[in-house]
């Protein structure tokens, strides 16, 4: 009988520093996840020369953390939205309609998205330098000199989503696995080149649209990932059909005064079906542990000026096309029980993007467990720990990062000419509860050779056929037997052989 197909990874690619990485690491690391998951046409793959594009960041509370170091850990790192955009226009160019924003809510109904007035604008959005509250020419700025422009190479417009008015939306009705349907009122110009093509405005509509959302915690849907971060597309103040999100309440509490985490839920996910992000990257610098707010105070109310924010260096980045997979990663590197996560699953079941974690490849294998044992043990016992708050927004930290299992793979055995038959075994700790196994993996050199997601894997084998790979055939080279458990551990066996 013939074995059905094998269904599709979704890749994420991951990076990491192990100190506060310099301006020139941060670009590294974008580079780095970029090929991961692209591939050596970096993002030439998705955009071509002429392009509309628009990147989404997030800069809710620019305002916001204690005396030199506003924004920091709260809004996108400027010097991640500004590298993007200039790979971004090095490949669209200025001609043919090519076209670059770079857009966000800033809190208040004007069009100028850099008012020097107002204090949540992209002016005041920065990367700290000189250690005062001012906006100093040494800053790593957004827009040092407020002309609406990003500062750097890129010239990408700023753009402020809450000055759109009915004029400049479009009211979606979406269709829910719940059977609920949910009115979105969705920007025009972010709108696909099919959609805009059905309307009266067909020219409004972007090519490609790209997010960069923080390493955050939330204290509603417990992540702040690629997901939520549509959240700011949404109108402040309310549209017809579409009441708006000032206050974060209104649709969003229940009878009891609580948030309703399932209509946030349903509604965010709306909105990913009227438009997604067509790639991601998380900017994992920093995680912020209890976004979006601080200790005390929060978005709409700060008891002091200067309210320090609860943050740790994390020194990472993550990137993928599947936004789902992405904020999964995302809810893992966090140190939460992916089960906790109340968006993860349902945006899975809207066809969103992949939540399983035996179908979520991580780039560098064991390097994203090691990463994560190296922020618990370099966060043990500090004010300021690791894994981020547990029961934030329902989040559930994990109690252990450590694997608790080792892999052991046997000499490959010879079954017909250039055949051979790997045999692999799990030995457990009995002294850890276990995790469960959810992907078994055969890699020779540097590429996977087969994997299985279905069965039992705590024990098996795998078939390497020579004839697929002659490249191989008389080489001592490497395989390597991969296990990943349900939190994204990763352990390996590494073993070298001629393949005769």
């Amino acid at each position: 009988m013939k074995e059905p197909p094998k269904e599709q990874l979704s890749l994420v690619g991951f990076s990491r520093n192990t100190a506060d990485p310099t301006d020139k690491e941060v670009c590294d690391m974008i580079d780095e996840v970029i090929f991961q998951t692209l591939g050596l046409g970096g993002l030439r793959r998705i955009i071509k020369p002429g392009d509309k594009v628009v990147i989404k960041v997030n800069l809710v509370g620019p305002y916001m953390g204690e005396r030199g170091e506003k924004g920091r850990a709260i809004i996108t790192d400027p010097r991640v939205a500004r590298y993007v955009a200039e790979l971004v226009r090095e490949i669209i160019g200025f001609n043919n309609g090519a076209s670059l924003k770079l857009v966000d809510a800033v809190m208040y109904p004007y069009h100028d998205p850099s008012m020097k007035a107002m204090r949540s604008s992209f002016h005041w959005a920065k990367l700290e330098r000189t250690g005062d509250n001012a906006v100093d020419p040494e800053d790593f700025c957004y827009d040092f000199d407020a002309d609406g422009i990003l500062d750097g190479k890129s010239l990408a417009e700023l753009v402020n989503l809450d000055s759109l008015g009915a004029e400049d939306r479009q009211l979606f009705k979406v269709p829910m696995k719940s059977g609920n349907v949910v009115s979105v009122s969705f920007p025009k110009f972010l709108r696909t080149k099919e959609q805009a093509e059905k309307t009266s405005s067909p020219n409004e509509y972007t090519d490609v649209f790209i997010g960069l959302p923080v390493f955050k915690s939330h204290s509603i849907e417990g992540i702040t990932g690629a997901l939520k971060l549509h959240y700011g597309l949404r109108s402040r103040y309310g549209m017809p059909g579409d009441p708006g999100r000032f206050g974060h309440n209104g649709m969003y509490y229940d009878e009891k005064g609580n948030h309703n985490v399932g209509m946030l839920t349903e509604y965010l996910l709306a909105q990913h079906k009227v438009r997604s992000y067509d790639y991601a990257i998380t900017d994992c610098i920093t995680a912020n542990r209890k976004g979006p707010t601080l200790p005390e105070g929060g978005i709409s109310y700060l008891p002091t000026k200067d309210q320090k924010t609860d943050y740790i260096i994390t020194s990472a980045m993550i990137a993928s096309l599947d936004p789902v997979a992405l904020d999964t990663a995302h809810a893992a590197l966090a140190g939460y029980e992916l089960s906790s996560i109340p968006i993860l699953e349902p945006a899975h079941e809207e066809g969103l993007g992949q939540c399983r974690p035996s179908h979520i490849v991580i780039a560098d294998d064991e390097y994203f467990t090691l990463h994560r044992r190296f922020l618990w043990d370099l966060y043990k016992g500090c004010p300021r720990r690791y894994p981020l708050e547990n029961g934030w927004g329902g989040a559930k930290a994990l109690t252990t990062v450590t694997p608790g299992y080792t892999v052991f793979a046997a000499v490959p055995q010879k079954i017909s000419k250039h055949k051979y038959k790997i045999y692999y075994l799990i030995i457990r700790n009995k002294e850890q509860k276990p995790r469960g196994i959810v992907r078994a993996e055969l890699t020779i050199g540097s590429g996977v050779v087969d994997f299985k997601t279905q069965g039992n894997l705590e024990s098996g084998s795998f078939i390497l056929d020579l004839d697929k790979y002659p490249e191989f055939l008389n080489t001592d080279i490497a395989y390597n037997i991969l296990v990943w458990d349900d939190t994204f551990n990763c352990v390996s066996s590494i073993e070298r052989f001629i393949f005769a």
